[in-house]
Parts: structure tokens; sequence; C-alpha cells
């Protein structure tokens, strides 16, 4: 009797064990939207009104509680062209996410290289535009252009749960990676952007701000682009 008393009790662990793993392979859609910060920080000059991303590659890596980690990665070869935008959801960035209560999650992408091909729709990985009002009161075109790849590694939150990320079946997930410009142009010194270079850009005089044009403006905004990215899961 003893025997099969130990013989059922094996077996209900064993089918409740299988069912725990099951559980945590079961998959939650969780579509990521791309955007920027568009609401103007206090004392600054400037104001950006659109832009986009050109992707080549996006990666997911997600430390669970209770269960194996995640991690995909996947590639656009011939880049992913992204507007801006707090609703536009892309279908190219919808992926199916095992469940779970998730301690860490990172979010990694690459922006394409522009080769002036076709390939890449003829666009700068990362383009912002926006206005800069001078000192002396007029406005000026500005446009951020990136046209070598850039790396970006971006450790998400939660809108309701801080640092833990929790996915259900039963509750398909939004997550947003929202770029910010303000962060990026905060440590340009107000007299660089005074003096800088402008530029004629389809007829209207334009301060650009690139590899070959504003250099010393490019490299510091450049140099904080990770950390004015940020990762929100909304669910």
């Amino acid at each position: 009797m003893k025997r099969v008393s130990f013989i059922v009790l094996f077996l209900s662990c064993f089918f409740l064990s299988c069912e725990k793993e099951d559980e945590f392979k079961i998959p939650v859609d969780v579509s990521f939207q791309v955007d920027m910060q568009r609401e103007q920080t206090s004392g600054s000059s400037i104001r950006f009104t659109e832009g986009h991303v050109i992707l080549s590659s996006f990666e997911f890596k997600g430390d669970r509680e209770q269960a194996e980690s995640v991690h995909f990665e996947k590639e656009y070869k011939q880049g992913l062209y992204t507007l801006f935008s707090p609703n536009q959801n892309i279908g190219e960035l919808k992926f199916q996410v095992p469940q779970g209560n998730y301690n860490r999650i990172t979010i990694g992408f690459e922006t394409f290289e522009n080769d002036d091909s076709d390939d890449n729709q003829g666009g700068s990985g990362l383009l912002v535009k926006g206005m800069y009002r001078s000192s002396g009161g007029a406005e000026l075109p500005l446009i951020l252009e990136l046209q070598s790849s850039e790396d970006f590694e971006v450790v998400a939150k939660s809108l309701f749960d801080g640092n833990q990320i929790i996915l259900k079946r039963e509750t398909p997930t939004a997550a947003t990676i929202r770029l910010n410009p303000f962060y990026w142009f905060q440590a340009v010194p107000s007299s660089y952007l005074e003096n800088a270079e402008v530029v004629q850009r389809n007829g209207v005089a334009t301060i650009l701000i690139s590899e070959e044009v504003n250099e010393d403006i490019y490299e510091i905004v450049v140099s904080r682009f990770n950390k004015g990215a940020e990762v929100v899961f909304a669910y």
C-alpha cells in the first residue's frame, strides 16, 4: 500500500512539474513601438518635431524568476524603416515571448548604416528634425543625421511594476522604445549652437548636425545616445 501511495505521489509531482514547465512556454504577444520624447524641456532652445530610425537588428534578452532565460535576435538585411510615432504598431516588431515574471529585460538594436543604396530607402539610419531658437529669437530648422551604424542597449522597465516585468498569456503587451534627443543635446554648450554652421537643405537655411557638418556638436550628441533612451512595457 505504501508503495502504491509513493508511485501515485511521484506521478502527481511529475505531471505537476510538466504542467509548470509547459506554463512557462506559453507565448505572449508583445508589440513594440518606436517614438521620441516630444515634450520640450524647461529652458530648452530646441523643440523636436519628427524623425525616423532604420533598424538593422533587434535583440531581446530576458531573465525570468522561475524559468530559463529568453534570448532572440532578428536581423533586417534591407533595414526596417520606422517613423517615430506614439501610436504606430510595427508588424516586424511584434514577437511572441514566453510568459513569466522577468526580473530584467534588455532590448538591443542597431541602426542601419547608410550607403546611399536603394536597399535602405536612401535614408539616414537615424534622423531627428526640430527647430532651434537663437538667443536673438530667430528660429532655424535643425536636423540631426546619423549615417553610420550605432548600437543601443537599454534595460526595460514596466509602467506599473518598476524593474520587474510581468508577461501573462491573457494580457497582450505593448512596449515603447523612446529616444530622448533633449537628453542628447543637454550637454551641448549654447555657444556651439549659436555659432553652428548653417547649410542649405531643400532651399532652406538649416543647422545640420552630422559626421561632416558641425562635428563638434555631433560627437557630443552621439556619445549620449544610450543613456538618452528607454523601453517601457505596458499591459
